[in-house]
């Protein structure tokens, strides 16, 4: 394209939170480095979110009241572009305007921040949760009850209102225990450069630290249509905007964010107790799903993959999906680990399954843990240990996305067993070894195969090389690149469950 010229400065509107000054400036440096002679201001404005705090979230939502400012200030040409956070527009535009254009999504997740002088104090039968989303309240009651290791008995939720830096001031007061917050808003406030901002940097690091922090997992607690994105809106009658904006639009963002805001807006409520997150993966996308939504209790996960469907398998018998008595085929042998090579809270740790945590081992204070699953984070919850996140089965590398939250760690540690996967984000520890204790199934007749782990397709391929001319399913984390390497790509696709893989090769 072109670089284009204007004969005046171009005004990008926001509103007066630090939060929306950052935004902001992301959208205008992306327009500088594409169009490096483009001349840009800034106008902040206050929005009756930020002033109306008693006003109800659903009636401020439907009438705009964290974006309709600066709507008005567009279609009466105060400000030529405006930017916001995609999950605070109404589901009803306006016929002046249009959202041409978002940058790429930051994180979608949630997360979950519980001071710490709530976790060591006597009085733990309630926790306190800051928030007044109906998604979050509806969604995270339970999970809480299990993910954290103190299993609160009673969780209860608080109003908070007001920008990111308001509700972290009210979480350091005495009338909360916890938090939730987009993590894209506080990654946002820690990776700003701006001088200006180094004092909210400074407050928002402080908070964090006073607590410890949850990544929540979107299988069980999706997000609000759009979180993590920017929604940058012009006036329909500036094609001139909309053609400077092309090169800086993220379409595949643009188009995920779309279709979440599809799913929620025939219920007509803009503060629905119903989250809906699309992210991409290696091999597709997943769309995640739950909550209420017309009266009725929905959760769901469907992986969209991008490569073609396996070949149909012949009959039922020919499909092999690995559960047949499989658990007693295997016992763990526990392998003698030195704790002195993790011992350090510089030190993220990994845990490929609940089993692999290494016998007799506390985590250092302030030490990051992360499991590769959620039934590894609810095992390891039970055995007291706080799980900060996890990457859902869906891949390794989520760790990739905690600097911000946790610079300390400077590398990463992987707890598996001696077959377990080496990933580029980590140096695997061998703290157990699989030991076969009865025969393998037999495979005769069968065409088709979900496996629960690389070890046990390993184990198998090894008894029957004839497999690795057989269709093979299984998760799209590990065990996926394990077969992969094995037997290369064209005979491997990638399932969210065993079910799912039935379903497809039986049609």
């Amino acid at each position: 394209m072109q670089d284009m010229t204007f004969d005046k400065p171009i005004v990008i509107g926001a509103r007066a939170s630090v939060l929306a000054q950052v935004q902001a400036r992301l959208v205008g440096d992306a327009l500088l480095a594409r169009h490096p002679g483009l001349s840009i201001k800034y106008s902040f404005l206050t929005s009756p979110g930020d002033r109306e705090l008693d006003t109800p979230l659903p009636e401020l939502l439907r009438r705009g009241g964290f974006t309709g400012d600066l709507g008005v200030a567009l279609r009466a040409h105060a400000i030529d572009i405006a930017v916001h956070l995609w999950k605070d527009l109404p589901f009803t535009g306006n016929p002046l305007t249009h959202i041409a254009a978002t940058l790429p999504r930051a994180d979608t997740r949630d997360l979950l921040l519980v001071k710490r002088t709530w976790l060591s104090g006597r009085d733990r039968d309630e926790l306190r949760v800051l928030s007044s989303s109906a998604r979050r309240r509806t969604n995270l009651s339970g999970f809480l009850q299990w993910a954290m290791p103190t299993r609160p008995p009673r969780v209860t939720f608080v109003l908070a209102r007001g920008d990111c830096e308001a509700r972290l001031e009210q979480l350091m007061g005495d009338d909360a225990s916890a938090l939730v917050v987009a993590k894209a808003n506080i990654d946002r406030l820690l990776e700003s450069t701006a001088p200006e901002h180094a004092g909210v940097r400074e407050r928002t690091r402080a908070a964090l630290d006073a607590c410890e922090i949850m990544v929540l997992p979107l299988a069980l607690n999706p997000t609000a249509p759009g979180q993590g994105a920017l929604a940058i809106e012009v006036r329909r009658d500036r094609a001139d905007l909309a053609e400077l904006l092309v090169p800086i639009n993220d379409e595949a963002t643009y188009g995920r964010v779309i279709a979440e805001r599809a799913r929620i807006s025939p219920t007509g409520d803009e503060d629905h107790p119903f989250g809906v997150s699309i992210v991409p993966i290696h091999c597709g996308e997943v769309e995640f799903t739950r909550g209420q939504k017309g009266g009725q209790w929905i959760q769901s996960a469907e992986l969209r993959r991008h490569d073609s469907r396996l070949p149909p398998a012949s009959s039922e018998l020919a499909v092999w999906t690995g559960d047949e008595g499989s658990a007693d085929r295997y016992r763990r042998v526990a392998l003698q680990v030195r704790h002195d090579q993790f011992a350090d809270a510089r030190i993220g740790l990994f845990v490929a399954r609940s089993e692999a945590w290494p016998d007799g081992y506390t985590p250092r204070p302030g030490q990051v843990v992360w499991s590769a699953g959620i039934d590894t984070w609810r095992r390891l919850a039970a055995r007291g240990i706080w799980v900060h996140g996890s990457d859902e089965s869906l891949g390794e590398g989520g760790g990739a996305a905690l600097r911000s939250l946790f610079p300390r760690v400077q590398r990463w540690v992987k707890f598996s067993h001696e077959q377990g996967y080496d990933s580029p984000f980590s140096e695997r520890i061998a703290t157990y070894r699989l030991e076969r204790c009865a025969p393998l199934a037999d495979l005769t007749g069968r065409t088709h195969f979900f496996w629960r782990s690389g070890a046990q397709f390993y184990d198998y391929l090894q008894a029957n090389p004839e497999i690795r001319g057989a269709w093979h399913g299984c998760g799209p984390g590990n065990t996926f690149s394990m077969i992969r390497a094995a037997i290369g790509e064209e005979r491997v696709r990638a399932f969210l469950s065993a079910d799912v893989f039935r379903r497809e090769v039986e049609q």
